[in-house]
């Protein structure tokens, strides 16, 4: 009966007020289950842990008589939801509940309802969310924002999310409040595109007309988004934006491209004996037509790129045989077609197809390059197939990006560079005590 009797020592101890006739039950508990061989802790743990949680709200204090059986009815995030903050917070700390469901849950609901407290001033109430808030996991000050603007206190509001460290959660609720040009600035900052095309289009239907391109204009960034834009869905808007910007240089590079596709362009430079731009004008239409030919085809989306641009488009939708026709029709230089073509296939993860097109002919750009973009990708494996076609000079560079000392030493060794040895010798662990022998004797050899 020893195991029945602690359990219900245990059992009594959580039914009892009395703090004192608790500590004899569980003491009684604790002294009974040390001659006990398959005793369970975690019911008498729990219940110390609840028996001090019942007697701290139980308090004059805060004046919560719960019996046992009510704590367990009412659940602990009741319980919590109902204190005072602070002992609120104690309690989750005490019982090691999630961020989530405790200390973050009781700052947010803190935080809430200290922004309706109308005796305070924004700076007061702002401050004081900060210092106690902090950088809590789970609690998003955006939200504390949208509660104050609910109250009316728009300024308080705005200097609230001033603490949020997301942009993506400052920006709709700047915008909700009609902080039109505030929302712009925090989305330009953030440095995130999509932001700021959001905030530009709600401008964009917001504002008249003026107002919009004005309010673009006090922020560089937004407007050349735009531009990019208007380059590729709006043409027209475009034009206005060049003239409200008395901007003639971009205004006479709009009636260029335009008269490309009226194919007027090249007569009327020959006329004027301007070969050069009659060649460029030339080349232009070729690659219009050319891109108008595969949006046709393939839907690529490339009219209106530049030329490296419609080549590492093609390169990325895996049309290499359209990319190899640009470069050789247009004369691009070898590396930069190599360039492109590596760092496509790198990060489409093509490692057999990269294979290939090393071997296909000598490497304008050398073979160090393959390595770094194979390490840049985390391929340690593809990386090491191109160090021993590396260069002697770049060879220790090679075997470092790819981790390997050994090949590095060897390599610095026969080359009998002392610059390469320290720096091998630098990348070398104490463990590494034969290495690092091999390589001071090969220094000291170097330098007689």
């Amino acid at each position: 009966m020893l195991g029945e009797a602690v359990r219900q020592c245990v059992e009594a101890a959580g039914h009892e007020y009395d703090s004192i006739t608790q500590k004899d039950l569980l003491r009684a508990a604790s002294f009974g289950k040390c001659f006990l061989t398959d005793f369970v802790p975690d019911p008498f743990v729990l219940t110390c842990r609840e028996l001090r949680v019942l007697n701290s709200v139980r308090e004059s204090s805060v004046g919560l008589p719960l019996t046992h059986t009510q704590f367990k009815q009412m659940t602990l995030q009741v319980l919590i939801d109902r204190q005072f903050y602070p002992l609120a917070i104690e309690i989750c700390r005490y019982l090691k509940i999630p961020d989530y469901q405790g200390v973050s849950r009781v700052l947010k609901h803190w935080a809430s309802c200290k922004v309706q407290q109308k005796d305070l001033t924004d700076e007061a109430i702002a401050r004081a969310v900060c210092v106690k808030v902090g950088d809590s996991p789970g609690v998003s000050y955006s939200h504390i924002a949208a509660k104050a603007y609910e109250c009316g206190r728009t300024e308080l509001a705005i200097k609230l999310l001033d603490f949020e460290a997301r942009s993506g959660e400052q920006v709709p609720l700047l915008l909700k409040m009609k902080r039109s040009q505030l929302a712009l600035s925090k989305a330009v900052e953030s440095g995130d595109t999509d932001l700021v095309y959001t905030v530009v289009t709600y401008l964009k239907n917001e504002m008249n007309r003026g107002d919009f391109f004005m309010t673009l204009r006090n922020q560089p960034v937004a407007l050349s988004l735009y531009r990019q834009f208007c380059k590729l869905q709006e043409q027209e808007t475009l034009k206005d934006l060049y003239n409200q910007d008395d901007d003639h240089q971009e205004l006479a590079n709009y009636q260029v491209t335009a008269s490309y596709r009226e194919k007027s362009a090249v007569d009327e430079y020959n006329k004027a004996k301007n070969e050069f731009s009659a060649k460029a004008t030339e080349d232009e239409m070729r690659l219009l037509r050319f891109q108008r030919k595969l949006d046709d085809e393939k839907g690529a989306g490339l009219l209106g790129l530049s030329l490296q641009a419609t080549m590492e488009a093609l390169l990325a939708l895996g049309l290499h045989k359209q990319a190899e026709q640009l470069y050789r029709d247009f004369r691009v230089p070898d590396k930069r077609y190599w360039w492109l073509k590596l760092k496509s296939l790198a990060e489409k993860e093509e490692w057999e197809e990269l294979e290939k097109f090393s071997k296909s002919k000598k490497s304008p750009i050398g073979y160090l390059a393959f390595v770094d973009v194979c390490m840049k990708s985390n391929n340690r494996f593809e990386a090491k197939k191109y160090v021993s076609k590396v260069m002697p000079e770049q060879r220790v560079r090679a075997h470092l990006a790819v981790s390997d000392l050994e090949g590095a030493a060897d390599a610095a060794i026969e080359r009998k560079n002392e610059s390469e040895m320290a720096l091998v010798l630098s990348r070398s662990s104490t463990s590494d005590r034969l290495l690092i022998d091999r390589l001071n004797r090969a220094a000291t050899v170097a330098k007689k």
